[in-house]
């Protein structure tokens, strides 16, 4: 019986783990950005499934528009320079546990703001989903220091 109570308080422990979301936004300190300007998304190596073309269509949506490609094809007069890290999990599925999107000065690269959003197994959403509400909060946050024009 005991062994039973034990396993159940173990269970019941690891149930809210399940379902952890965080949605996260921070402005570099000093940063300035009067508008995003020329927008240009890297492809990070590692990506196979291609999610900054994804984010490319995404800003391009939400009335930024936005090129992508690789990292030796940024144009010299980028404003925004558009980086992010995307981490997969398995649960019965592969599923994206996590993306992180960074903006940052296309001319020095330094980081402007920073996104995330994390899901876990029970909370997981499409890629798609995660992407826009990262920009999403993302662009919310940088509206909240001074608008920005579109």
């Amino acid at each position: 019986m005991k062994n039973y109570w034990m396993s159940f308080c173990f269970a019941l422990c690891l149930l809210p783990s399940g379902c952890i979301t965080r949605l996260a936004s921070t402005v570099a300190p000093g940063a300035e950005l009067r508008a995003l300007g020329k927008v240009f998304v890297v492809h990070f190596d590692p990506d196979k499934r291609y999610l900054n073309t994804i984010i490319a269509d995404q800003l391009t949506l939400m009335g930024h528009p936005a090129a992508t490609g690789e990292r030796n094809e940024i144009p010299k007069d980028v404003d925004t320079l558009v980086t992010y890290k995307d981490n997969w999990q398995w649960d019965m599925a592969n599923y994206m546990i996590r993306i992180t999107i960074q903006f940052r000065n296309g001319r020095n690269e330094t980081l402007l703001i920073s996104g995330e959003s994390y899901r876990t197994s029970l909370a997981r959403r499409s890629p798609e989903v995660m992407i826009k509400e990262t920009l999403t909060k993302m662009l919310d946050e940088l509206e909240k220091k001074e608008p920005i024009p579109k």
